[in-house]
């Protein structure tokens, strides 16, 4: 189920998904700036309230060009991390959202029967062990399939040849409906 040279198209493949975990990480970060922001005003200001007494023009100029520097850097801060940590999740998460979309469609193909599903993974996905068992057991699937097809047949087989040798109607009776049966599960 490995294939580097797979490439993908679409970037939003289980948007939900995607969504609440660029929201989820920009969230933390904006919350995270406003703490410090928080932090870094409240220490000021203390600071500043101190020092107020004993040259209090000079301090207040300082926090009059502090502030607004403090306050930019912030927010610029803020919103370039949350930029970054969003186009980085959503890249993340494509690793795993990719490999979830074709596991979810190779099961969609199993449940109708098809134990030959075509499905690769690229290297650098993240659940390529997942994808490696569950093909494994679908390997093991189709050889059972194919063992139990076999036993059917030899079953039809001799079930065929005791129809022919029948000496009462109520073992012909029963092997029709045994043949039925097995018919049911063919």
């Amino acid at each position: 189920m490995n294939n580097s040279d797979i490439k993908r198209h679409t970037i939003f493949i289980q948007k939900k998904f995607q969504a609440r975990s660029i929201i989820t990480v920009v969230g933390i970060i904006a919350i995270s700036g406003l703490v410090s922001g928080v932090l870094l005003y409240f220490l000021l200001a203390n600071e500043l309230s101190s020092e107020l007494q004993v040259a209090h023009s000079q301090i207040q100029n300082t926090w009059d060009s502090l502030a607004p520097a403090i306050i930019f850097g912030n927010i610029v801060t803020v919103i370039v991390t949350g930029l970054v940590a969003a186009i980085a999740v959503l890249y993340q998460s494509h690793k795993i959202a990719g490999p979830m979309y074709r596991l979810q469609s190779i099961c969609e193909e199993v449940s109708k029967g098809n134990y030959n599903p075509v499905s690769s993974l690229r290297k650098a996905d993240q659940l390529t062990a997942l994808a490696e068992s569950f093909e494994t057991m679908l390997l093991s699937l189709r050889d059972k399939q194919s063992h139990q097809s076999e036993i059917l047949a030899e079953v039809q087989f001799l079930i065929t040849s005791l129809l022919k040798e029948a000496d009462s109607e109520n073992q012909k009776k029963l092997l029709n409906e045994m043949q039925v049966k097995l018919d049911i599960l063919n």
